[in-house]
Order: structure tokens, then C-alpha cells, then sequence
């Protein structure tokens, strides 16, 4: 009877191999439909930010609760008094001047992602990579006096905030005035200020996961 059901299993799970797929749509078609939809050279920013809006609203909300969790976590834990770092000065030269680059680079994808391959989690990414290489380079302490003055904190929640705002308005089909013309910065509708937004999100969050890990953890 064993062998019985393996048999099915096996013959079950082989079964959908037998069927033939269904033709694809014109990708002609699909392209147009979607360069109609955002308006932005970039397709990759129209399906992020217009016909998948509602996953990205779920990734954002996702990226918060782990910067929130984070924090949490390591609320009842003492600060670590001795933090490490690169003490050569070649490594270090290196890390600033990569963070130099990064950060250049998230300024790039944050406002011209829409036309070229790039975006707000990109941005973010790169963002948050200049903030880590800076903090590996000794510059601890300075980052953190930083965060604190300028409450990076509440801008992040801002950023959220603003974040589903603007969502909301996109979702109702609620349409900025003052559009560019197709391919410049401004066009595009909501999706250039989310790109920014999301930008802001991630690398504020990134910031304070990464801040977090050195304050109580001594170590990058």
C-alpha cells in the first residue's frame, strides 16, 4: 500500500509536466500597456510604483516593523563603552571614499530612477552602504551625534507616513499638476516622489538597524 502511494505522489507532482502552456501574450502589447500606464521610460518603476502599488505599500510597512523590531530588541541591553573599527589609514581612506560614492549614487537612483535603472530601494541601498562604510571607518561616534541632532528617527516615520500618503492619492487616481514631458524628472505622476520616499525610508532605516548594531554590539 506504501509503494501505492508513492506512486500517486510521484504521478501527481510529474503530472503538470504533461500539460502544455498556454500561448504568451504579445510582449509588444504588454510593454505599451505599461509605458501607457506610468509613463516613465523605466517599466521596472511603473509595475513597482503603479500597477503593484499595493505590494510595495506591504514592503514598506514589512521594512519598518523590522527597524521597529530591531530597536526593540535591543532597548534593555547597555551601551557597549569600547566600539571597533579599521585602524589603517589605507582601509579607511577607502571606506570614506566608497561612502562618498555610494551616497552620490543614491542621490542618482533616489531622482532619476524612474528614467534609468535604478529606484527608490536602490537608492536606499546605497544610501544605507555609505552610512555602514562610514561608521567602519571610525566615524562612530560622529554618525551617532548626527542621528540624534537632527532626529533621523522622526524623519523616517515622516517618511513613511508621507509614503502612504502619496500611495493613497495614487491608488484614487488622483493625478499631480505640472507634469513634465515624457522623460524628464518631473514626469512620470507620484512616481518620482515615491521613489524619493522610499529612498528616505530605507536609508534612515538602514541607519539606525546599522547605529543600533554598533552602539550595543561594539562591532560592525
Amino acid at each position: 500500500m506504501t509503494l501505492l502511494y508513492l506512486a500517486a505522489a510521484v504521478l501527481l507532482c510529474l503530472a503538470p509536466l504533461t500539460l502544455a502552456l498556454p500561448n504568451p501574450p504579445q510582449l509588444s502589447a504588454v510593454l505599451a500597456e505599461l509605458l501607457r500606464a506610468g509613463e516613465v521610460p523605466n517599466l521596472v518603476s511603473t509595475v513597482i510604483l503603479k500597477t503593484r502599488l499595493y505590494d510595495t505599500i506591504a514592503e514598506v510597512v514589512v521594512f519598518t516593523l523590522a527597524s521597529i523590531g530591531v530597536r526593540w530588541i535591543f532597548s534593555g541591553e547597555p551601551s557597549q563603552r569600547r566600539i571597533r573599527g579599521l585602524q589603517d589609514a589605507p582601509s579607511v581612506v577607502l571606506c570614506q571614499l566608497g561612502a562618498t560614492v555610494c551616497a552620490l549614487v543614491a542621490v542618482e537612483l533616489a531622482l532619476r530612477g524612474h528614467l534609468s535603472p535604478g529606484g527608490g530601494f536602490a537608492a536606499g541601498v546605497a544610501g544605507g552602504t555609505a552610512i555602514g562604510l562610514l561608521l567602519i571607518s571610525g566615524s562612530v561616534r560622529l554618525a551617532d551625534r548626527l542621528y540624534q541632532r537632527y532626529r533621523a528617527d522622526l524623519w523616517e516615520k515622516g517618511a513613511v507616513v508621507a509614503f502612504l500618503l502619496v500611495a493613497l492619492l495614487s491608488l484614487e487616481g488622483l493625478v499631480p499638476a505640472g507634469q513634465g514631458v515624457f522623460g524628464s524628472i518631473d514626469s512620470g505622476g507620484w512616481i518620482p516622489l515615491l521613489n524619493m520616499l522610499v529612498a528616505v525610508k530605507v536609508t534612515l532605516g538602514s541607519w539606525a538597524m546599522v547605529q543600533l548594531l554598533v552602539r550595543y554590539r561594539g562591532l560592525l
